[in-house]
């Protein structure tokens, strides 16, 4: 079942209960020297965001450079980038025959692509996933599965800049390019701008607020549902209102107290335009991103401890790589979404391939808290050593539980599906603990250190 879901993480098994104190934030701030050092200014995070889309410039996009037309020829060869899994494939526990896939390369639409095709703009309206193929049923490669859809790719929140570049027979389906990820999407979560000069000047609006809660969820909107109860995750940022276009009321309720933003809502035509909203002041937001700090590194990701793992934003949740790019996007990050890519950041960066578990154990000892480790499908967050444990953060789906073995001689899976605190004395179903299996570690720090790359 996991060697299906390569670069999310999730192949590993439940653990016994480990030291209490190490499961709060608290405790581990209180071992850091200076919790509250800068470890990179926002120019510098400039400077390493650029590095990350020169190294992946098919993941991490510029939008407001996208060409304005391409070829046909290069949209088709997007459309095809995801192949139809040749593995058997279930739905509800019922096996897909050959009719589904014909009619979902039907629903593609390739044959409505031009030779010259211009690009549309649009904004997410809602939360919303993005898909490999123009279909929301949940496919599995195992019929007893509900937990990971390999159709799902990511999730994206309210607010998020898109460029259009193809439609559905049926037009249901759009299939788009986000900053960071490319699929299939839902028209009808999507504002469609009437001009690219409109979407842009929304793309460029410079006050913003950044939500560092968990999650931030408007209230609830009589006068306006489509925003009503609209929900952000960690990360997320929302334009600000400006003073003149803030109004004594919105939607009956005065904006004393709160945050105005600006959200993209469908106008009587259906196009998009713009709503002011109230966030309250209360809520956990900030005006720009948060000061990047080890300190700040573990409060976020502890805002996170004991949510439910969700494979690609399933369920409305996060699994290992989005885990850790919503923490880091907090601080202006503009991490890719899998852990594949995430492997390849820039930053101080460790191989301990081949290395003895002393040797790991002192590279270990060397990183600062808040270092990205990774094994091939998985990422964490470095926390620290606490007695003879070395222990990170993480989303995770399960563990290999060295109690139980299967008939390969590795463990039978384990249920963890949680942001959980493991010991890197944990084992993946193999049997192998994740200490050993550690493939790459990687301080995200100043980038001058890249300078050189």
């Amino acid at each position: 079942m996991f060697s299906a879901l390569p670069g999310r993480g999730g192949d590993l098994p439940p653990q016994p209960p480990y030291f209490k104190d190490v499961q709060t934030a608290e405790f581990w701030l209180r071992r850091l020297a200076q919790p509250e050092r800068l470890i990179m200014s926002g120019e510098q995070i400039v400077c390493f965001n650029q590095e990350i889309r020169k190294r992946h410039p098919q993941v991490i996009r510029d939008l407001a450079a996208h060409q304005e037309e391409l070829p046909g020829v290069c949209i088709e060869e997007m459309l095809k980038e995801r192949e139809f899994p040749s593995k058997p494939l279930y739905h509800q526990g019922q096996p897909l025959e050959q009719p589904f896939f014909d009619s979902l390369l039907q629903e593609m639409n390739l044959q409505g692509l031009e030779s010259v095709c211009k690009m549309k703009y649009a904004y997410s309206i809602r939360s919303t996933s993005v898909r490999s193929f123009p279909s929301d049923l949940f496919i599995t490669d195992d019929p007893a599965d509900q937990e990971f859809d390999l159709f799902q790719e990511t999730s994206l929140d309210p607010a998020e800049p898109l460029v259009i570049l193809h439609e559905s027979r049926s037009k249901r389906w759009i299939f788009a390019q986000s900053s960071f990820c490319r699929g299939w999407i839902s028209a009808r979560r999507l504002a469609v701008a009437a001009s690219r000069r409109i979407w842009l000047a929304y793309l460029h609006e410079e006050r913003l607020l950044t939500v560092t809660g968990s999650r931030l969820r408007l209230g609830y909107n009589p006068y306006s549902p489509g925003i009503s109860e609209l929900e952000f995750k960690m990360g997320a940022r929302i334009p600000l209102a400006a003073r003149e276009e803030i109004p004594e009321a919105i939607d009956n309720q005065s904006p004393i107290g709160c945050y105005v933003v600006k959200l993209p809502v469908h106008d009587s035509l259906g196009e998009l335009t713009f709503k002011p909203a109230l966030v309250p002041s209360a809520g956990d937001v900030s005006i720009g991103y948060l000061p990047y700090t080890r300190g700040a590194v573990i409060r976020q990701a502890f805002k996170m401890h004991g949510e439910r793992y969700g494979w690609g934003g399933l369920f409305n949740s996060r699994d290992c790589s989005a885990f850790v790019r919503d923490i880091y996007r907090c601080f202006g990050f503009q991490f890719p979404r899998n852990s594949r890519e995430q492997g390849l950041l820039p930053g101080n960066s460790f191989s301990p391939a081949g290395a003895s578990r002393r040797r790991r154990q002192r590279l270990l000892e060397q990183i600062g808290t808040g270092a990205i480790l990774f094994f091939p499908g998985h990422v964490m967050v470095y926390l620290g050593k606490h007695r003879d444990e070395y222990y990170v953060i993480h989303a995770i789906a399960y563990f290999g539980d060295q109690e139980k073995g299967d008939a390969d001689g590795g463990c039978l899976p384990a249920p963890l599906n949680a942001v959980t605190v493991s010991p890197l004395s944990l084992r993946r179903r193999s049997g192998e603990e994740l200490l050993m299996a550690l493939a790459a570690l990687i301080e995200i720090e100043s980038a001058d250190c890249i300078s050189g790359s």
